[in-house]
C-alpha cells in the first residue's frame, strides 16, 4: 500500500500532533516535496515516536526513519527490527496495525454521503442526517461516547472512532464566522 497523505491526516490517524509532523517536516525527514505527502512507512515511523517515549534527537530520528522505510519497502515486513543490542522494535505488529487503521478509515469514508441537498455537501452519516464534523466536534472537545451513544444509538465505535480522526484530518477551511470572528 502506497497511502498518500497529508499532514493533517497521517497526524490524524496515528495520533500525533499535527505540530510534531511539521517539525519532522522542518527537520527534512521526510523529503523536499511541497506539500508534504506521507507514506504508509512514514505513518508507521511517526506512530512509533508517539509510543515511544524517549527524545531522540534529529540524526537518531532519521536513522530510524530510513531503517523503518527499508524495512517496510522489503519483500516481507520483519516481525521485529533490531535497533541495538538492547533495543527491539516490534515492526511487523505496528506496520499491520497502522496498515489496518488506515484501510478501515478509507473503508469508513466511502461509506459516507456527501450530497449538495443534505446540509450543503457536509459529510454525514450513511442514512442521516447528522453531519459526521457535528459528533467528530464533540468528542474532540471532550463528550463521551456514551452520551453521544443515546442521542445517536445507530452509530458504531467505528463511527465514533473515525469521526474524530476525519474532524482532525480534514479541518474546517474558509473564514469565521461572525459570531467566532467578534469574539476574537
Amino acid at each position: 500500500m502506497a497511502a498518500i497523505l497529508t499532514a493533517t491526516e497521517v497526524a490524524a490517524l496515528v495520533g500525533v500532533e499535527e505540530a510534531r509532523v511539521r517539525k519532522e517536516v522542518e527537520h527534512g525527514l521526510f523529503g523536499s516535496v511541497t506539500p508534504p505527502r506521507f507514506t504508509l512507512a512514514d505513518a508507521v515511523y511517526l506512530r512509533m515516536l508517539s509510543l515511544l517515549e524517549l527524545r531522540l534527537g534529529v540524526d537518531d530520528r532519521m536513522k530510524l526513519h530510513d531503517l523503518i522505510g527499508k524495512a517496510i519497502a522489503s519483500a516481507e515486513v520483519p516481525a521485529k527490527l533490531e535497533l541495538g543490542p538492547v533495543l527491539d522494535l516490534k515492526l511487523g505488529p505496528l506496520t499491520d496495525e497502522v496498515r489496518d487503521k488506515l484501510d478501515r478509515f478509507e473503508a469508513w469514508k466511502k461509506e459516507l454521503v456527501v450530497d449538495e441537498g443534505i446540509l450543503g455537501g457536509e459529510p454525514v452519516f450513511p442514512k442521516s442526517r447528522l453531519a459526521v464534523r457535528q459528533v467528530g466536534d464533540a468528542l474532540v472537545r471532550g463528550a463521551s461516547r456514551g452520551d453521544l451513544r443515546e442521542d445517536y444509538p445507530y452509530l458504531t465505535d467505528q463511527d465514533f472512532e473515525f469521526a474524530m480522526v476525519f474532524t482532525k484530518a480534514y479541518p474546517r477551511m474558509g473564514r469565521p464566522r461572525e459570531r467566532e470572528a467578534s469574539a476574537r
